[in-house]
């Protein structure tokens, strides 16, 4: 049995002449925040408004908690979803829009769950104020509290930050990590791949409808770090010589002929000059540094960020 709790297969959506996402496939496992990147017009609201259940892929499968989802919707409700606009009623307070929502849903104790949900959230259950007077950062803890609010198993976020201040995107920040660390699975699109790197453990990079590339944090780290690749004959010759005359001490030996150096103070001239005075042949040295949008924008073909 698959340890992915979501799992799409090829999935595609056509409209008309245009190819919305073109077969897409990845898994997410439980707990984690998978990060799903890419400009405006890529794909991602499509995207996840269909493994949402909010609308049906051209072709394809989705698979939710081990189950095809073809002619069994259920396990959609255990999908709690924030994409494009929570619908918040603006003449409303906080606990009353909740209200509304939890009268609909048939919730048994609902006061109780709505006060626990607003603080979650970090609003004041006994603050009167209507929404239309809120700020967008408390909007959008409120529109996440109203997808949370079916107790749902995985949580799916639709440029959550986008329009926020500093510190509203620092408050919805923190509380995608407090959910997280409660076990939920958390999937959050967004364009910013600077501020994504900070929540998400797995990205999949979304490019003209295709998933183009899927990276854990780690992986998505490593080929963003500063460092010198220096390719030579043999590195286990190169090494002793790295560490004794320029006391390099942070590095990985890649293969056979390839040495990364992440000592920031060393420079490239200052290795090919000890490694050949020493009569090793340097191939090639090159210095290695981009940030995570850098990164982005260069496997995407872009030169300039693209905000929704």
């Amino acid at each position: 049995m698959s340890q992915a709790i979501i799992e799409v297969n090829q999935l595609t959506k056509q409209f008309k002449a245009k190819t919305a996402v073109h077969k897409a496939d990845f898994k997410i496992a439980k707990g984690e925040i998978f990060g799903l990147i890419g400009q405006n017009g890529a794909g991602k609201s499509t995207l996840l408004k269909m493994i949402g259940g909010l609308m049906y892929p051209s072709s394809g499968e989705i698979h939710l908690f081990n189950h095809a989802v073809s002619d069994n919707h259920a396990y959609f409700e255990r999908m709690g979803l924030l994409i494009e606009d929570a619908g918040l009623l603006p003449h409303y307070s906080a606990y009353e829009n909740l209200d509304l929502i939890a009268i609909s849903y048939g919730l048994k104790g609902r006061k109780k769950h709505i006060n626990e949900l607003l603080k979650l959230v970090g609003l004041d259950e006994s603050n009167k104020t209507k929404v239309k007077n809120y700020s967008m950062g408390m909007k959008q803890r409120l529109g996440i509290a109203v997808a949370l609010m079916g107790s749902p198993d995985v949580l799916i976020l639709d440029e959550p930050i986008n329009g926020l201040d500093p510190q509203g995107i620092s408050e919805v920040r923190k509380l995608i990590l407090q959910l997280n660390k409660t076990g939920m699975t958390i999937i959050i699109s967004s364009h910013i791949l600077e501020e994504l790197s900070k929540v998400a453990t797995k990205y999949a990079i979304l490019h003209e409808g295709e998933v183009i590339e899927i990276n854990s944090k780690e992986e998505l780290q490593l080929k963003c770090e500063e460092r010198i690749e220096v390719e030579v004959d043999e590195a286990r010759m190169a090494i002793p010589i790295l560490e004794e005359q320029l006391n390099i001490k942070n590095y990985k030996v890649i293969s056979d002929g390839t040495v990364y150096v992440y000592d920031t103070h060393i420079e490239n001239h200052q290795i090919t000059k000890v490694l050949v005075e020493n009569g090793i042949s340097v191939h090639s040295i090159l210095k290695h540094k981009q940030s995570l949008e850098q990164y982005f924008l260069k496997r995407t073909g872009s030169e300039v960020d693209s905000h929704d």
